[in-house]
C-alpha cells in the first residue's frame, strides 16, 4: 500500500486527496443535518462558553420564542420547539430559567386536561420578569435551511453578552414545523 501512494505514484496520491476531499465533505454534511434538540443544545454550550465568566452565580435567564428575521411581529411552530429545546439546555446546564408563560391558575378544561402555561396575556400569573438576562432571537427561512440567531441580552443594560447562530436543514418534520400560518408551508 505504502508503494502506491509514495513520492513516485503521483496518480495515488492524487487519489487519496479526492478520497479524503470526499470523506471530509461527507462528513461536512452529516454534520449539517442536526436535529433541532442538537441545534439548540450547542446553540446552550456555545452561548454558556462565551457569557459564564461573564455572568457570575445566581443567574437567572428568561427564554424567548425566536422570531421571523423579516417580521418581528411573527413567529412559527419551528421557533416555538426551539425555545423549549435551549430552555431545556439551560436548565440542564444549571442555569435558573424562569416560565414566563406560567397561568394565574391550574385551567382544568374537560377535553384537553390541566393546564398551567398559556400564552393569553390575561391569564398569566405576571407579565413582569426579573432576570439577570433574557435569551431572544430571529430565525431566517430559507429554500433548505432555518437559520436561528440566538442572542443573551442582560436585562440590567441591554447587552448582547453571548451569542450564537445555527442551522436546521429543512426535512419533512421541520417543514411541519416552519408553517408560517394555517395551511402555509415552506
Amino acid at each position: 500500500m505504502y508503494s502506491l501512494i509514495s513520492e513516485r505514484n503521483p496518480a495515488a496520491r492524487r487519489l487519496l486527496g479526492v478520497l479524503f476531499f470526499l470523506a471530509a465533505a461527507l462528513f461536512a454534511q452529516t454534520a449539517l443535518a442536526a436535529s433541532v434538540p442538537q441545534v439548540a443544545s450547542a446553540i446552550g454550550r456555545e452561548i454558556d462558553r462565551q457569557v459564564v465568566d461573564r455572568l457570575g452565580q445566581g443567574v437567572s435567564l428568561c427564554i424567548t420564542t425566536p422570531v421571523d428575521n423579516n417580521d418581528l411581529d411573527t413567529s412559527n411552530p419551528l421557533a416555538r420547539q426551539m425555545q423549549e429545546e435551549v430552555a431545556r439546555w439551560f436548565v440542564q446546564a444549571g442555569y435558573d430559567v424562569q416560565e414566563i408563560r406560567k397561568g394565574a391558575n391550574i385551567l382544568f378544561e374537560p377535553t384537553t386536561g390541566e393546564m398551567l402555561l398559556t400564552r393569553k396575556e390575561l391569564m398569566l400569573g405576571t407579565t413582569i420578569v426579573n432576570s439577570t438576562a433574557i435569551v431572544a432571537g430571529t430565525y431566517t427561512v430559507t429554500p433548505k435551511h432555518v437559520r436561528f440567531n440566538i442572542r443573551l441580552v442582560r436585562t440590567a443594560d441591554r447587552e448582547v453578552i453571548g451569542m450564537s447562530t445555527m442551522t436546521v436543514p429543512i426535512d419533512g418534520e421541520v417543514a411541519a414545523l416552519v408553517r408560517t400560518g394555517p395551511g402555509g408551508t415552506v
